[in-house]
């Protein structure tokens, strides 16, 4: 029961915080594009920061999967969205 109770509140953790970093990806999508359009290249800062959120969404991913097989090991059957 406990395993149980565990697994699914990392599953919840895990789409919540999918779920915000979805939207706010959505909204850089935007003003990336309208920033390609009007420009023709990236400011080192802007550069860097594309570079730090890129690393952010790759451990995210990782990180995401790790936690999900631990709630499928506890029992969690849950399906996504």
């Amino acid at each position: 029961m406990l395993e149980e109770l565990i697994g699914h509140v990392i599953a919840s953790a895990v789409r919540i915080v999918d779920g915000i970093l979805e939207f706010f990806d959505l909204l850089w999508a935007g003003s990336r594009s309208l920033m390609e359009n009007s420009r023709v290249g990236d400011s080192p800062l802007q550069a860097e920061t594309r570079r730090r959120w890129d690393r952010f969404y790759e451990r995210w991913f990782w990180l995401s999967l790790l936690l999900l097989g631990i709630a499928a090991a506890l029992g969690v059957g849950w399906e996504w969205w």
